[in-house]
């Protein structure tokens, strides 16, 4: 995946060129098992994120107005609860306007191969540099919308005539 913008996912295939699929195709996008992008509302995947305690976070929007952003110590099928600093802060789904994931950006190709074959030369690629300081930067996916449908949406599967 190259790239995700109002127009669509971009995906790269080697040694063709790289194509577009229109964004409203696309119900998520995966690294791994974390969401780089998601067009759907799912209280499963605010459960299911892998937030990684140092650089990512959620960030949810209530709905009285306020933001809470904090790393989740408890995640249930109907509540939340964020350590922020020292302090614990629990939110039910029903306070909960939208839930983010702040993730850390992804590695670049490059990076990984290296990761995986040949660990000991990454100290001369300066994204090791960035990365150990904390300085990837960030990607905001949204998990949970409350004015949203919740899960898949149902499209009717096309009527097929049968063979003659």
């Amino acid at each position: 995946m190259l790239k995700i913008d109002d127009a669509g996912v971009t995906v790269g295939q080697k040694p063709k060129p790289p194509i577009i699929i229109p964004r409203e195709d696309v119900l998520q996008a995966t690294q791994g098992a974390a969401l780089l992008f998601s067009a759907i509302s799912s209280w499963a995947d605010v459960i299911a994120a892998p937030v990684y305690k140092h650089h990512e976070a959620l960030v949810l929007k209530l709905k009285n107005g306020k933001v809470a952003k904090g790393w989740p110590m408890g995640r249930t099928g109907d509540s939340i609860t964020l350590k922020r600093g020292s302090s614990f802060a629990k939110f039910t789904k029903d306070e909960i306007l939208t839930v983010d994931y702040l993730r850390v950006r992804p590695s670049s190709d490059t990076w990984d191969y290296f990761a995986t074959e040949s660990p000991e030369i990454l100290f001369l690629f300066p994204e090791t540099y960035y990365r150990l300081a904390g300085f990837e930067g960030t990607l905001h996916v949204r998990l949970y919308d409350a004015s949203m449908p919740q899960g898949l949406p149902q499209k009717p599967c096309p009527t097929i005539a049968p063979h003659q």
